[in-house]
């Protein structure tokens, strides 16, 4: 380094050292005791250490920005966050906030979305195993998908089975195969006629009824609800998808989900026992589909909720319709 009549670099040689702190970096360094400014300079010892105090500021602003300090939720889709570790405490606001509303699935995995128009932001406090978060909870009115997905134990990949994603943008064969493999394990298990059952689901789909009372959209595509029927220990719930994007769409896989009013921080997982319909929605295309699944005790204050995963970009829909939507008969006192 070139001498500017400040400081002798021969004379300087500071111990910087960074430590890792909550994870934030922290520097510390000292300065060694021959440390000298030249004379004839009006130049004071507070000016140079002011000037290495903002470097290192500047240094730390540049690893904290990768530190996630906020969480975005939006309308028309819910906000996934994922944890290495089983969470503990997960706290929005004062615990009584009502603007949003979560759900923890398998532990590690958390689902929000707003419950009113414009929610305000708070805080949101989340322990998982070692870690403790304090985040800013807070709405856009619009927000991109790859904002709506957050993990909070980096370097950690969260894999949570037919219960929800993993947050991955992408999806492997293997991971296909494995899907496959546990939806005929699910069929096996249950022992279903599965001829039966098609014929029964087929002509079930073909009678959609329902209107948009019941609906998202995200990616240009819509999912709506249509009906639902119980018959011989088994649920059929028939969705209709309308693709209004000129590209296909390819359903990678279906979550359904049973959330109690008893327990609303528990979903019940209803594993797909059988499904009729196309997979692949071509471009401003319509398309009903029909999932079964082993018949659950439906309370009026009850949800459904539908996940659905884009093949090509494992973004999902999340769709959740209230029981009070199904058939009388299907709903217990």
């Amino acid at each position: 380094m070139q001498q500017n009549g400040i400081l002798s670099t021969n004379r300087i040689n500071p111990d910087l050292k960074a430590v890792k702190l909550n994870g934030r970096t922290v520097f510390s360094f000292t300065v060694p005791h021959h440390f000298k400014i030249k004379k004839g300079k009006d130049y004071q010892m507070k000016y140079v250490l002011t000037g290495v105090f903002c470097f290192l500021l500047s240094w730390c602003n540049a690893f904290g920005q990768s530190q996630t300090d906020s969480i975005i939720t939006t309308k028309g889709a819910v906000t996934l966050i994922t944890c290495g570790s089983a969470i503990t405490t997960f706290q929005i606001g004062d615990g009584k906030n009502a603007d949003y509303d979560y759900r923890i699935v398998d532990g590690n995995v958390v689902f929000i979305r707003p419950t009113v128009v414009n929610p305000k932001a708070t805080n949101l406090v989340i322990r998982e195993g070692n870690n403790i978060h304090y985040l800013i909870l807070a709405f856009r009115e619009k927000a991109e998908l790859s904002r709506l997905k957050y993990n909070l134990s980096a370097g950690n990949s969260v894999k949570t089975g037919s219960n929800a994603g993993s947050g991955s943008s992408t999806t492997s064969a293997q991971e296909e195969d494995n899907s496959k493999e546990t939806e005929d394990a699910a069929i096996a298990a249950s022992g279903i006629d599965t001829v039966t059952v098609g014929n029964i689901a087929e002509d079930f789909r073909k009678q959609r009824r329902g209107g948009h009372q019941y609906e998202t959209t995200a990616d240009g595509i819509t999912l709506s609800f249509s009906q639902g029927m119980s018959l011989n220990n088994l649920v059929y719930f028939s969705f209709h998808i309308r693709n209004r994007s000129g590209n296909a769409y390819v359903i990678n896989k279906v979550t359904l989900m049973h959330k109690t009013k008893a327990d609303t921080a528990t979903l019940f997982t209803m594993p797909v026992l059988y499904r009729k319909g196309l997979s692949t929605i071509a471009g401003r295309a319509d398309e009903s589909v029909v999932y079964v699944a082993a018949a659950r005790d439906f309370k009026k204050n009850d949800e459904i909720i539908l996940v659905m995963y884009n093949k090509a970009t494992d973004n999902q829909i999340v769709l959740y319709t209230p029981v009070s939507a199904l058939p009388k008969y299907m709903i217990s006192k």
